[in-house]
């Protein structure tokens, strides 16, 4: 059964919701607290913006923070977790400065990578990966150790989006770093908050990582954190800041007049998710989504292609029979056909080459929820 009633949410009750993982879901009572805050602002927006706002983003950084097992000073609010990690590698990206990043991170930032390197007069470099089904710990840290090179800059995912493949990014940086001393190491941890206990790796420099997935705080609202020293001393915002002068992460905060609610209501979602201890929490979302992809891997008469160690918590691919790719097209087809037949919202990927759908489980979710999709590969075409 579901941790928490679906009605906590304002999620439709007729639909079976089994995409958290892509844009999370907002619980009523966070949505709520966003309300007031724009209620207060808008009430006397000169007063809240000069007197009140800097007071309250502190307060909202120092809560995320102290929930991240870091400090306030070491935060800084950004949108989204892409947006982050293009700026977290802009700060130190130069005319011939040479990136890293991998072939299955995630594809906007890959794209945002390339301008990025582009603008610069720098050099990309997509070291190759294993698909899921030939991954281990092993082979993610070997394969990054051994084709770094003289790279000046990783990014490197913490939980691959399209394959649900947690990286062992420690494991990574400490090899990185053997061979790569002075290598800006940036994380992509889209996913890894309210997932990943403890959530920031040692030995990287920045990390960044969505509140609006597995937080459930609105959207948008990410962490940028500065773990090294040197990250600190350099990350700045893509866009001027009347705070440039006093450093990061205040440097984040006056960019231009903005709606900052959601940052400002991620303490919110955390208060929402404290009803229910962490513990409890961790234990249904890992179980629903283990047994849920058991269940259609068997339906299907289909492999999990991802190593157990590797593993997201609250994520899955299980991939339809035939190991075939999909197009775009049939990516969207099939989102489309789980929707219109089974009143289901998922989401398809081809990690590897190989077309499934990624499960993710929240607490609202349980395991029946799932048991709609065991036709879905006979509606599709072949």
């Amino acid at each position: 059964m579901a941790l928490a009633p679906l009605t906590e949410w304002s999620i439709d009750s007729s639909v079976r919701y089994l995409n958290h993982g892509s844009f999370g879901a907002v619980p009523r009572e966070v949505t709520a607290a966003q309300q007031m805050i724009r209620e207060q602002m808008e009430r006397n927006p000169n007063e809240f913006v000069r007197s009140h706002l800097p007071t309250m983003l502190r307060n909202a950084r120092a809560r995320c923070a102290a929930e991240l097992g870091t400090v306030e000073e070491r935060l800084a609010f950004v949108p989204n977790a892409s947006q982050g990690v293009i700026a977290a590698a802009a700060a130190v990206v130069r005319r011939g400065t040479k990136i890293a990043t991998t072939t299955t991170n995630y594809g906007g930032v890959v794209l945002g990578l390339r301008a990025l390197a582009q603008r610069a007069d720098a050099h990309l470099i997509e070291l190759p990966a294993f698909p899921p089904t030939s991954a281990t710990p092993e082979t993610c840290v070997a394969e990054i150790a051994e084709h770094i090179g003289d790279a000046d800059v990783l990014v490197v995912d913490h939980i691959v989006a399209t394959s649900a493949q947690l990286n062992p990014v420690a494991d990574i940086a400490r090899a990185v770093r053997t061979v790569r001393p002075d290598c800006f190491i940036v994380v992509d941890a889209a996913h890894a908050v309210g997932q990943l206990h403890p959530a920031i790796p040692a030995g990287v420099d920045a990390w960044i990582s969505n509140f609006h997935k597995w937080i459930a705080s609105p959207r948008p609202s990410a962490a940028l954190v500065a773990v090294s020293d040197r990250a600190a001393r350099v990350l700045e915002p893509l866009a001027g800041s009347w705070n440039a002068e006093l450093g990061f992460p205040l440097s984040f905060d006056a960019q231009g007049t903005s709606d900052l609610s959601a940052y400002l209501a991620t303490p919110a979602a955390f208060d929402f998710l404290a009803r229910w201890p962490r513990e409890a929490r961790d234990r249904h979302c890992r179980e629903t989504v283990s047994a849920a992809a058991d269940m259609l891997a068997q339906a299907w008469g289909v492999r999990l292609p991802t190593h157990p160690r590797l593993q997201a918590p609250y994520m899955r691919v299980v991939p339809f029979p035939g190991e075939r790719r999909f197009t775009t097209q049939e990516e969207n087809a099939a989102i489309v056909t789980a929707r219109q037949q089974f009143r289901a919202e998922i989401t398809v990927t081809s990690p590897g080459g190989i077309s499934g759908v990624r499960l993710s489980a929240f607490l609202y979710n349980e395991v029946a929820d799932y048991e709609c999709l065991r036709d879905l590969p006979a509606l599709l075409p072949r």
